[in-house]
């Protein structure tokens, strides 16, 4: 069960703000290569679906980067969770660029408005599916300061 004793509802909505907070600097840097390649135009049938296929991918993996340090605090192996973040992200990937293609290339909904509808529209399944998927309660927490002291314990250690 995601909320429990251990981990009540303010503990989620917290962890959701701060998700939120470290997303914008994802979501900028998302939206500027968006505006970037569908200018580059990828695809003559679908501008809009692969702009926002590529520019996805490259935001995901800096988002596991951030949600990984600063918003879950997860001791998970670096690898294992960057696997089940991208496998999540991939899934999702794929929906949401189906409906990046359906509503601005086939309907003609304006590309901005889409793009921040899609992304809107999967945020809270993305933190929820990577709550329970890539950073699990069950692995633990390990705070920003621990986690520093863990790396220069390490640096440390390389140096002697």
């Amino acid at each position: 069960m995601l909320v429990s004793e251990d981990y009540p509802w303010g503990k989620l909505l917290r962890e959701y703000a701060v998700y939120c907070a470290v997303g914008c600097i994802n979501v900028a840097v998302f939206f500027l290569m968006y505006i970037a390649l569908l200018r580059a135009q990828l695809s003559e049938g679908y501008p809009s679906a692969s702009a926002w296929a590529v520019s996805y991918f490259f935001s995901s993996i800096l988002a596991h980067y951030l949600h990984r340090w600063l918003t879950f605090e997860s001791p998970s192996p670096y690898g294992k969770s960057l696997f089940v973040t991208l496998t999540i992200y991939s899934v999702l990937l794929l929906i949401s660029t189906a409906s990046m293609a359906y509503f601005a290339d086939t309907l003609g909904v304006d590309e901005i408005l889409s793009w921040a509808v899609n992304t809107a529209a999967f945020g809270f399944l993305t933190f929820l599916s990577l709550r329970v998927f890539a950073f699990p309660l069950s692995d633990g927490r390990i705070t920003r300061s621990e986690r520093i002291s863990q790396i220069r314990s390490r640096k440390k250690g390389e140096s002697d």
